[in-house]
């Protein structure tokens, strides 16, 4: 009998399963610049298509190279190259082209921002 329970809670387990759905998931992100100003974009990231893209002027900009982890996000922009910590939301922006320096700041989840179009 106990054989034909766990056939059946099988059978059952198999019919009721589901592929995992990830979708994309928004990011807003602060980070201070070379002058000391605080700056603010969104960002969007997929971890099945294994894809982000940066929300600028009503668009989104693809990202190269990308990388994503159960622990960090690493992607590169024609301008800079972006890692984002998954456990403390922590940001780091490396500009590619004599901007100098490390940036720091952070991202949380957000909602898409306003007129942002499906990645």
């Amino acid at each position: 009998m106990r054989w034909g329970e766990a056939l059946l809670t099988l059978a059952l387990l198999v019919a009721l399963a589901r592929p995992a759905l990830a979708e994309p998931r928004w990011l807003a992100c602060k980070y201070t610049d070379a002058g000391g100003a605080a700056r603010n974009f969104h960002m969007v990231f997929d971890d099945r298509r294994n894809t982000a893209a940066l929300f600028d002027s009503g668009e989104l900009v693809e990202g190269t190279s990308t990388a994503i982890t159960f622990q960090a996000l690493r992607t590169r922009f024609p301008q800079f190259m972006v890692t984002y910590n998954r456990n403390d939301g922590a940001l780091s922006l490396t500009p590619l082209q004599g901007a100098g320096g490390l940036r720091h700041g952070a991202c949380r989840r957000s909602l898409p921002p306003p007129g942002a179009p499906q990645p």
